[in-house]
């Protein structure tokens, strides 16, 4: 029991420290989604369902001409990688729901879900997401061009 107490002491220290620090230093705002977005060079793919394989999610991103264009990498590293795409599948059903999180702030960025049949969720996903992404980057990339 005294462990347990002295535990959640220590975390809760630990966790008014860290407030304290973002306090001080002006870090208490977060970066808006279209920044996190916009500055995003790296994707790492998870797939909490075996009727997605994250290898062809990857290879469906890949081949999308913005995701090029931006030079977009995927990294199997998630301690690398700027966003994080997870995807898992609706227990019996074929909705597919996805979200795509900063991983250094943990903001959901962007979510959906997409109902696919015969193997299209893939390219689904992607569209959608690429989608999603293009309308953070292109407003970005119009003010960096004005400036």
């Amino acid at each position: 029991m005294r462990r347990i107490t002295a535990f959640i002491i220590l975390m809760l220290a630990l966790a008014a420290i860290s407030v304290a620090q973002n306090k001080a230093s002006g870090n208490s705002r977060l970066p808006g989604n279209k920044e996190l977005v916009s500055r995003a060079r790296s994707v790492h793919v998870i797939s909490e369902s075996d009727f997605l394989k994250r290898e062809e999610l990857e290879s469906s991103l890949l081949g999308r001409d913005e995701f090029i264009a931006w030079d977009m990498q995927i990294t199997g590293r998630p301690e690398q990688a700027d966003l994080i795409i997870r995807v898992h599948r609706k227990l019996f059903t074929n909705h597919f729901i996805y979200t795509v999180t900063d991983r250094a702030t943990e903001t959901v960025v962007m979510a959906g879900k997409v109902d696919s049949l015969a193997g299209t969720v893939y390219g689904l996903i992607a569209d959608e997401i690429v989608h999603k992404m293009k309308v953070y980057r292109e407003d970005a990339k119009a003010t960096q061009a004005v400036k």
